[in-house]
């Protein structure tokens, strides 16, 4: 499989950090053209193919973008394992998928394999919360029967059966300024305000199925000056959707009791990034995703996860999709890297589900 090798390190040639994705866009439709796709783009930048055959649509999902670190990768291949030179990422995540997906379809064309109408779909800015994804324009894909995001970290042969609901909050507390020095006691300070907030959540691991974080805390100015404003942003996630309103709630309850407390107030800006999924045993992906897997010898296993992919949106939007593994490890850090193996071990897994 030189093609596919050589496919992938052309891909991570390509700078594509999220929401400039335009270059990389516009190989990859030259490619799907060159197969036979028609092909369309949707106002966020999203890039759709489609393919005609037999029975209903199959599709097939990665994303375009990588993260910044991943800018200027200069791949290298050490005892059979593809990684970066060590000042960057690599951007297996998730340009192994790609280089999968295309690998496929091109022995589809080449030995005329019979399949199923296939869907494709490259999204932008999934790095930065599913933006592409949550922007997708679903009549530009069309009837679809089921499909397959190719974007989780593990070896090859994983689905991800459930995954989380995560939300975000921004709060922004006012307080009131005053001389820290001459008349504190005249201000209200917003740093308080949010470290009280903070100090009387449930954060971290809330229990086995649910997480909350402070991602941020910003207040800006002079060290002399009681803090007049201060902003949090945070997140909570979880496999049960109960259990994320109940944590949110107790959330946005701590931050008004806070700002109360010191005598200020308190802006909450609740956002519901994206919805949790499962698929149960008789799930018609999962099912077809393990006999493929049969077929080429892979151990079959089954995950949930606490993370978010382009599956989230998709069986939001009532598209059943199946989140499975790509072969990368060490995403989003210089210590990313990807077995050759598991490159073509997802590019033939790949091609096996495409077959009718």
């Amino acid at each position: 499989m030189r093609a596919l090798v050589d496919l992938f390190l052309h891909l991570v040639a390509i700078d594509s950090p999220s929401y400039e994705e335009d270059r990389l866009a516009l190989f990859l439709e030259h490619e799907l053209l060159k197969l036979g796709f028609a092909t369309d783009y949707d106002e966020a930048g999203n890039l759709y193919g489609s393919l005609p055959g037999r029975g209903e649509a199959i599709l097939f999902n990665a994303h375009m973008d990588t993260v910044a670190l991943a800018i200027g990768a200069t791949p290298v291949i050490v005892d059979g394992v593809i990684k970066s030179d060590g000042k960057t990422a690599l951007g297996a995540d998730d340009k192994a998928a790609i280089a999968a997906i295309l690998w496929a379809l091109a022995q589809i064309k080449e030995k005329e394999i019979a399949h199923p109408p296939l869907k494709i779909l490259f999204t932008v800015a999934e790095e930065e919360g599913l933006v592409g994804a949550s922007k997708m324009d679903p009549s530009l894909l069309g009837p679809v029967r089921y499909g397959f995001t190719l974007d989780v970290t593990g070896c090859v042969g994983t689905a991800v059966v459930q995954a989380a609901w995560h939300d975000a909050i921004v709060a922004t507390f006012t307080g009131r300024a005053a001389h820290a020095g001459f008349e504190p006691e005249k201000g209200a300070s917003a740093i308080m305000m949010a470290s009280r907030a903070i100090d009387r959540m449930r954060l971290l691991r809330v229990d086995e199925e649910t997480t909350a974080n402070v991602g941020s805390f910003i207040a800006e100015g002079a060290k002399n000056i009681v803090s007049e404003q201060a902003t949090v942003v945070f997140e909570a996630r979880s496999l049960d959707e109960e259990k994320l309103i109940t944590q949110t709630d107790d959330m946005k309850e701590k931050l008004r009791e806070a700002a109360a407390y010191y005598g200020g107030s308190v802006d909450i800006v609740h956002s519901h990034l994206y919805g949790g999924y499962r698929h149960d045993r008789e799930s018609e992906p999962l099912r077809n995703f393990a006999k493929a897997c049969t077929a080429l010898g892979l151990p079959l296993a089954t995950k949930t996860t606490l993370g978010g992919s382009d599956a989230n949106i998709l069986n939001a939007l009532g598209i059943t999709a199946l989140a499975v593994t790509s072969g990368y490890s060490g995403a989003h850090s210089t210590d990313e890297e990807i077995p050759v193996s598991e490159l073509e071990a997802l590019a033939a897994l790949t091609l096996e589900l495409m077959r009718a």
